[in-house]
């Protein structure tokens, strides 16, 4: 995101997602499988995180965006970086083999 106007587009395109994330998690059932969390469609609210870290090539996106969602989730603080990125590709996919990722 090294300019205003891609910092502008891919903003725009993550806004969409604020509002399809409450109807993705009511038509996967994750208000059925978590009873505690009160069901909404109103829209995600988003943030820019300036010092998280960042991919160095095309591909790994899916791979940042999984460990920033596990990272946050647990309040852990962000250390992991391109060096780390093979090894989380490598469990992601072992992980999925097994069965052993959820949600």
């Amino acid at each position: 995101m090294g300019n205003k106007y891609v910092q502008n587009k891919e903003l725009n395109n993550a806004e969409c997602l604020t509002y399809m994330l409450p109807y993705l998690l009511k038509d996967g059932g994750y208000y059925e499988k978590n009873p505690d969390v009160p069901p909404t469609l109103e829209p995600f609210t988003m943030t820019m995180i300036k010092d998280a870290p960042r991919q160095d090539n095309g591909g790994d996106c899916g791979v940042y965006a999984l460990k920033f969602i596990e990272y946050k989730s647990s309040e852990e603080n962000l250390s992991f970086g391109p060096q780390d990125i093979m090894f989380f590709r490598k469990k992601y996919a072992i992980d999925l083999y097994f069965n052993k990722l959820s949600m």
